[in-house]
Formats: C-alpha cells, structure tokens, sequence
C-alpha cells in the first residue's frame, strides 16, 4: 500500500483499539455470531454512525461508513468517495482496509462478506431495531435487502444491544475524550453569556456558541436546542431571528463532540428581571441534582434511579420533578431514561466508568414553566465524578 499522509487529527491509541475488538469478540463468540455488519446512517446528529466509528475510528461531519468486522481476520470499512479513501486512511490507524463503495453499500458489504466465506455464517447486524433513539432501527432497507439476497443460507440477527453493552463502560482513553468535548460545552456556555444582551438576535448568540467549540477542533455536526422567551416551552432544534428581550429566559441542550464523543451540558440563562417562580423552580433544580449525586453509584438500577427522581419531588418540593438522564460516548448511548423507563434498560446497573449526563427536570404543577441543568459525570465508586467544572447555577445577563 502506498504511504499515506498522517492528518493531524486527535485519536485513539493502538491500546484502545486493541481492548475494543477484543471485548467485542469475546461477546460475539458468546453470542455465536461469525461476524458484525454495522449500519450506515448519519441521523440525530451523527449519532447513528457511533457503531462504525467505535469498531474502525472512521467517522465525522456525516462522514458515511459501515464496517465489516469478522470474528476472525481483518476488519474492514466500507465508505464512500467522499471525501477520498486517502482522507480515512490519514484520518485514523485503526484499519487499512478501507474500501469504496461508490454509495451502493450493500455490494461492498456483500463483497467483503463473501470473501470472508460467510454464507452459511451467523451474521449480526447493529442498528437493525431498537437502538435507543431509533426503535424502527437505522439500517438502510435497500442495504439490508442486498445483504440478505446474496447469503440466502445465512442467520441474521440485531446485534444492537452486543454493541451498546460493549460501549457501556468507558475506558480511560474515552472517558478524557468526554472530558475534553465537556469543556468544549462549556466554551460554549461561555459564549453564549458573554454574547447575550437584550436586542441581540438569537442566532447571533448560537453562531458564536458553534464558533466557540469549532475553534478548539470540536467536530460538526453537533446538536445544540435552544429557545427563548418569557415562557420557553421545550427546546427547538434552531435558534430565530427574533432580538433577545428582558426578562426571557434561554433554555438549551448544548452538544460538542470531540474524537467523535458527545459531551453534554444544559445552562439555563435567564435575560433581566424575571418572574420569581423561575428562581425557585432553579433552586430546587440544584437540590434534586445534588440528591441524585447521593444515590449515583455503582449498583443502583436504571429503574431505581427514575423512582428515586419522582418520589423525591413529592417528598421535599411543591413542583414536579422528573427523571433525566442518559448515557454518554459516541452518540446517545444506552441507557436512555426520558421520564421514565419501561423497557430492559431499567434493569441496567451504573457500573464504575460508565458516563452519563444528568439532567433532572424542575416544573410547575401545570408544565407551563420547567428548568433543568445538566452535566457529565462518570459513575465512581466514591459516587459521580463531574466532568465539567461550571458552577451549578442559572446565568443572570442584565
């Protein structure tokens, strides 16, 4: 192979790659599965390509890529011409079989499948259904159809939850990756109140909270909700051109991705002289959060953990307090508590190293009026160790 130009990108070690491909085999072998084919999506923010750029180091900016990783033998990636194969092979170290596949990902799937001999083969297949964000699953039907017509004799099954129980607990190197796209949030948190002023437009403030993260090498895309007003209700996906006003209060969920890991904060901000109910709703924000600080520890279930948010609301406050928090790595990884949570990732346990991002919901009896901060922690055995170092406080711009 020809020598190829090294970019100068952050990345992974050997180490890493080493521990990941040995984790996922040793769980593929207790599955019976000969190989794992990855989907090609780059929906909610790229977070549905975490899967192939976990197992190859390939991926970004909806860079579009899945990966062919055999129990045995070398792991290969399928991209498309752009950007250039070249550009993936400086882009990482982790795998020299990169391939073009002219977009009908399919046949290079099928191709590398049947050069590894797998058409009697038990063949796995991540973000075939219930990825945590995606229950219809992310596979692509034409990719998925090609693959199935050219092995007729193979099994087929979702190897979704094999992938997202491997990327449960976060190694050393990962856990700095997070740490590091945590401080590109709160460069943008920075932004955000040093922009703010009543007449300025919305989407002058989110443009400097996307160049704050940019700037330091953060990766695109990345999700960053906002709305404002003297009665926010949710977040919207895009900021307005409406001028920020007294006494509107900001709310947001602000993504940065460094290495291709998604760290999270929530920064409430309020504008001027706002409604008194908006500071107690963000006091007792501060006291669910620092109670649910108490009880993060290895061991307690993802189901214990959303009782524990509603019950306390009705023991110590007159609002209504909800669960919310989820798993941080290459996307929006398992589990996902949103209110509440029915399925089997109630029966999950924080482990040590796992990373999650806390965010508890605060509102009035009605809903008219909600709040809540978040932030990354990483799940020790002392309790959750936070990867930001922001004050626990509402931004007040006068």
């Amino acid at each position: 192979m020809e020598a190829v130009e090294r970019l100068v990108v952050p990345r992974f070690s050997l180490v890493e790659r080493d521990r990941r491909w040995a984790l996922v085999r040793r769980l593929m072998a207790e599955a019976g599965l000969n190989a794992i084919v990855t989907a090609v999506n780059t929906g909610h923010w790229d977070h549905f390509q975490a899967n192939t750029r976990y197992l190859t180091g390939i991926g970004g900016n909806c860079g579009e890529a899945s990966a062919v990783f055999p129990l045995e033998g070398e792991v290969t990636a399928i991209a498309m011409g752009i950007p250039p194969i070249h550009y993936w092979l400086g882009f990482q170290d982790w795998v020299t079989d990169v391939r073009n596949c002219n977009r009908y990902f399919g046949r290079g799937i099928v191709e590398r499948l049947k050069e590894l001999k797998m058409e009697r083969a038990r063949i796995g297949v991540a973000g075939l259904y219930n990825i945590s964000r995606a229950p219809e699953g992310v596979m692509p039907y034409g990719t998925m159809r090609a693959i199935e017509e050219a092995f007729p004799h193979a099994t087929f099954v979702d190897a979704t939850d094999l992938l997202e129980r491997a990327r449960y607990v976060k190694s050393a190197e990962e856990i700095d990756a997070l740490a590091k796209a945590v401080e590109l949030v709160e460069k943008a948190i920075d932004a955000m109140a040093a922009t703010t002023r009543p007449g300025v437009p919305e989407c002058e403030v989110y443009a400097a909270m996307i160049y704050a993260m940019t700037k330091e090498g953060g990766e695109l895309p990345t999700m960053l909700q906002w709305t404002a007003g003297p009665e926010p209700h949710g977040n919207n996906i895009l900021p307005t051109l409406r001028p920020l006003q007294n006494g509107d209060i900001v709310m947001n969920e602000i993504e940065a991705r460094w290495l291709g890991y998604v760290g999270q904060g929530v920064q409430p901000m309020f504008i001027g002289k706002v409604d008194r109910v908006w500071r107690d709703i963000f006091k007792t924000c501060e006291e669910i959060l620092q109670a649910t600080y108490d009880v993060f520890r290895p061991g307690i279930t993802i189901g214990e953990l959303n009782e524990f948010c509603l019950n306390w609301g009705k023991r110590h406050s007159t609002f209504v307090t909800r669960p919310l928090f989820h798993g941080r790595g290459l996307g929006d990884d398992a589990p996902v508590s949103a209110r509440s949570t029915r399925d089997e990732h109630a029966r999950w346990r924080l482990e040590e190293n796992t990373v999650f991002i806390l965010k508890p919901t605060v509102a009035t009896p009605d809903g008219n009026k909600r709040l809540y901060w978040g932030d990354c922690v990483a799940c020790t055995a002392n309790g959750p160790r936070r990867l930001g170092k922001r004050p626990i406080r509402a931004i007040e711009v006068h």
